[in-house]
């Protein structure tokens, strides 16, 4: 810890099992998404323990990434999946937000893995195995010219599926491709939770994160 500025050491709290244990600063916005999310996996049977803090850190870790994403300029580098596109046959496939958010979690959970097979008879988009359980995230993109709430629900049955042999926990990332106003929709509206039973003694839960592509700058609306 010596060696570091002042600034680091603001933000790093401690190393421990070496890992570097940092504060992450949440605007009022992003709190309250968290805490929604948070209060809704309450009765999940696995949220609890050593599974709970992780899965706390992964919600709070695709939080930001939203807010990042829905806030960063989309026509430069590799977010330009995100701009807006005007020959729908050449909508961008899922597989740019899943390296997206792939890259993005290497710096942010311990151990993040692509495209592992052989997990509920299928393969992940992208796997975090921890100790003793894992998370998997499954990635897609809606083309719907409009978007709704029930855009995701059909995904999030596969979702909700790779958790058939380890904690009752998933994540379901989607790129909405729809036809909007520019600008995003309020990211307080792109975060959740998705129930999903599968018996009356088996219901599993799903983060839905819609992360917003194909737009247009606000400055547009003034042209």
């Amino acid at each position: 810890m010596a060696s570091l500025n002042a600034a680091d050491r603001e933000a790093v709290i401690k190393f421990a099992d070496g890992c570097a244990v940092t504060r992450v600063p949440l605007s009022i916005i992003e709190q309250g998404m968290v805490e929604k999310v948070r209060k809704k996996l309450v009765g999940n049977p696995d949220y609890r323990g050593e599974v709970k803090g992780w899965f706390d850190l992964l919600i709070v870790r695709l939080c930001k990434f939203l807010t990042s994403r829905a806030d960063a300029n989309a026509f430069h580098g590799h977010m330009a999946y995100l701009s807006r596109v005007n020959d729908r046959k050449q909508l961008p496939h899922e597989s740019e937000l899943q390296f997206d958010l792939y890259n993005y979690l290497l710096s942010a959970m311990p151990s993040v893995l692509l495209e592992v097979s052989n997990v509920a008879s299928g393969r992940t988009d992208i796997y975090l195995p921890l100790n003793g359980f894992r998370f998997i995230i499954e990635v897609k993109r809606t083309t719907s010219r409009t978007w709704s709430c029930f855009s995701v629900r059909p995904h999030s049955k596969q979702a909700a599926s790779y958790s058939s042999t380890d904690v009752r926990l998933g994540v379901l990332a989607t790129l909405d491709l729809s036809i909007r106003e520019p600008g995003v929709p309020h990211v307080s509206d792109c975060f959740g939770v998705l129930k999903r039973k599968h018996s009356l003694t088996d219901e599993r839960s799903v983060i839905f994160m819609r992360v917003p592509g194909n737009r247009l700058p606000p400055s547009s609306l003034s042209r």
